[in-house]
């Protein structure tokens, strides 16, 4: 199936967004929960995506961060994540971004992730490539473990075990590596190793909101995507990991499955 009408819309809707409710110094920050921080600016750009898509796509369902996070994955549902890297723009970094995709079938089939900053619209759909701003990228295709740089999601503040598994890793990856990086948003993570700025990052959460464009986005780049234990991911496991190369990927599972508590 071609989702070029899908891609389109949505392509535009995240770019009106960002248009109508730039960040200004009017900012009303909250806190949403211990540790993590909400703001106006995420509340009004999800809701302006999601009445689009209840308008132009009215028999699909919905799963997006700030008031749709428990939906069930159902029939074709879109994921919205209104602003990745909260944190990051309530506090003056313009590393955040506003990232959508939609699946169908338990399958993720198209994305777009818009770095608003940088004016960089990163987007693609299923066997079609990935793009950034209509021009193909893919994954680097001279990356060495020894000039690698891997970029690693937050820790998880709910789930110790798994926070401490991510920690364990990296004290033992980076006398192997050339750099470990923290973006604190999950759109640069995917998007670095997809246009070949980075090798590999580890993200570790189920949160597909987070996830699910991103992976799509670094598959149709030629990235290695795989579980945290080298198989195939699923939207069930607790963490991806994406890689310019086998050898990368082999060598991140095994510093995270050396590590299994």
């Amino acid at each position: 199936m071609n989702y070029k009408k899908e891609l389109d819309f949505i392509k535009i809707r995240i770019r009106q967004a960002c248009e109508i409710y730039s960040v200004s110094s009017s900012l009303v920050i909250s806190q949403k929960a211990e540790h993590d921080l909400v703001t106006d600016i995420d509340y009004k750009i999800e809701a302006f995506i999601i009445n689009g898509i209840r308008e132009y796509f009215p028999d699909d369902s919905i799963l997006s961060e700030e008031t749709l996070s428990t939906q069930d994955i159902l029939g074709r549902t879109w994921t919205v994540d209104p602003i990745d890297g909260t944190c990051n723009m309530a506090h003056g970094i313009p590393i955040y971004g506003v990232q959508c995709s939609l699946i169908e079938n338990n399958e993720i089939v198209a994305s777009a992730i818009y770095l608003s900053n940088f004016d960089d619209m990163y987007t693609t759909t299923i066997n079609t490539g990935s793009y950034r701003n209509e021009n193909r990228i893919s994954v680097s295709h001279k990356s060495t473990i020894e000039n690698a740089i891997i970029s690693f999601g937050d820790y998880s503040h709910n789930n110790i075990p798994l926070a401490d598994k991510q920690h364990a890793a990296i004290g033992n990856l980076y006398k192997k590596i050339a750099k470990v990086r923290f973006w604190g948003a999950a759109c640069f993570d995917f998007s670095y190793v997809a246009d070949g700025k980075t090798d590999g990052a580890v993200v570790l959460t189920n949160n597909l909101w987070d996830i699910a464009p991103g992976i799509l986005l670094a598959k149709e780049a030629g990235a290695v995507i795989t579980n945290i234990y080298g198989n195939p991911y699923s939207f069930s496991d607790e963490g991806v990991v994406v890689a310019a190369n086998q050898e990368i990927s082999d060598l991140l599972v095994s510093m995270l499955t050396n590590n299994d508590t």
